[in-house]
């Protein structure tokens, strides 16, 4: 079998224009006809025989193109909500149909400043307004409405600083650009605003009068938006706080405070336990010096202290707040050792009398021996006591004529005294046997 082939080169490239038909028996016999013009189409033939045709190799083939699925729906577990500024939400989307092609969620804000939101879905409320939170996928939406207010400002705290003076303080509101002062003269009375404040959380309320008890609410803002109103509070002008300073003595405790201007005297408490209530233990006023001594305390004890200053205003006192708490260990005394083998904490020299004639003392014991009249002043009375030449006592009476250092001893008889007259002697205090 005999055929032609045709084979056409163009431009030096040989391009095979038909499927060659090959004999397995004859040789074959090619024909080439050449132009020398390089631009032409060169038209070339080829002769053979062949007594089967050789099928040209299929070329390679893909299988269809996958099909795409459309979403066809979007929806969202919240169609509105409302938020304080700070707060968060989580939205989740959920696409249909579940096998669709393109699942990814694109989430938007209509406004950034009232609410954001992020790539995963969780809106953070920035400040008071509306704003709405598109879903979308593929060509589909879901939208939820995000209503933010403001939360009333937190942590308000009133505090007199003069007697005229109350200073307001809060926490900053989130998101607010300032606040309102509301104040009334009775807790339930009709609240009147006396300032605003811009980017601010303190406030002093001036030309307040004295003892006069005021109450406050804060409200924050932002441009036209408004939070609810905070918690009342409430608070006097009155007398500045003092600070409070104590020092340990044996069995004793001093303790100071700083005057405050407009302050016309000080009262001064202690207690023996954290549970305990204070107890006042004297007043000192504008004019004496700022301290007191606080003795007959028990060695080795602690003791706590606070001071509050006062203002008389139409005849009663208005106290500032007390300072803030002190305290202290009362030391333990260094006794001394009288050769009599009896311990004493100190001496003095006293002009001792004696009297006689039963009844009751000062402190409602029974007179008798043993029992001596002091100057309070000057030995506490209920303090054990040990006199040169008469012996171990205790201080339970006091007399109009005895002052400083002198005592009076109780003697069973009118003899008794006559012989003892008066004497100078030494008396050992705080004795312990």
């Amino acid at each position: 079998m005999k055929k032609e082939v045709s084979i056409r080169r163009k431009a030096g490239a040989v391009f095979i224009a038909a499927a060659v038909m090959v004999s397995s028996f004859a040789p074959a016999s090619f024909i080439f006809a050449e132009t020398e013009s390089e631009p032409a189409d060169v038209q070339q033939t080829v002769t053979t025989e062949a007594e089967e045709e050789v099928e040209a190799p299929d070329q390679e083939t893909t299988g269809p193109e996958e099909e795409s699925i459309a979403v066809t729906g979007i929806s969202l577990n919240h169609k509105s909500c409302k938020l304080k500024a700070g707060k968060h939400l989580k939205l989740k989307g959920s696409v249909e149909p579940a096998e669709a092609t393109e699942k990814t969620i694109i989430w938007t804000s209509s406004d950034k400043a009232v609410a954001v939101v992020d790539s995963n879905g969780t809106v953070t409320a920035e400040g008071p307004g509306r704003a709405v939170i598109t879903a979308k996928a593929g060509d589909k939406t879901a939208k939820c409405v995000v209503r933010v207010s403001f939360k009333a400002p937190q942590h308000v705290k009133a505090k007199s600083v003069g007697l005229t003076t109350i200073q307001l303080s809060w926490k900053k509101a989130f998101g607010a650009t300032g606040y309102d002062i509301y104040r009334a003269s009775k807790k339930h009375g009709t609240y009147k605003k006396i300032a605003s404040v811009k980017d601010k959380i303190v406030y002093r309320d001036k030309k307040r009068a004295t003892g006069v008890e005021y109450f406050y609410k804060v409200q924050a803002r932002r441009g036209k938006a408004e939070s609810h109103f905070s918690k009342m509070v409430s608070e006097k002008a009155r007398p500045g706080q003092t600070s409070t300073k104590v020092k340990a003595g044996e069995e004793k405790v001093t303790v100071s405070w700083k005057k405050i201007g407009g302050a016309q005297g000080y009262h001064v408490y202690y207690k023996t336990s954290q549970k305990a209530d204070y107890k006042r233990i004297g007043i000192v006023g504008q004019n004496q010096a700022a301290k007191l001594t606080h003795d007959g305390l028990k060695g080795g004890k602690t003791y706590y202290y606070k001071v509050r200053s006062y203002r008389v205003v139409k005849g009663e006192k208005v106290f500032s707040h007390g300072s803030k708490q002190v305290k202290t260990k009362a030391k333990k005394v260094k006794l001394k050792t009288h050769k009599s083998g009896f311990q004493y904490k100190k001496k003095m020299i006293v002009k001792a009398y004696a009297y006689t004639g039963g009844g009751r003392t000062a402190t409602g014991t029974r007179a008798r021996k043993g029992e001596i009249a002091v100057d309070p002043r000057v030995i506490p009375l209920g303090t054990k006591v040990y006199v040169e030449g008469y012996g171990h006592a205790r201080a339970e009476d006091t007399g109009g004529n005895i002052k400083g250092r002198t005592i009076d001893l109780y003697m069973n008889s009118g003899s008794a005294c006559m012989r003892w007259g008066v004497r100078y002697k030494t008396v050992y205090l705080d004795v312990r046997k």
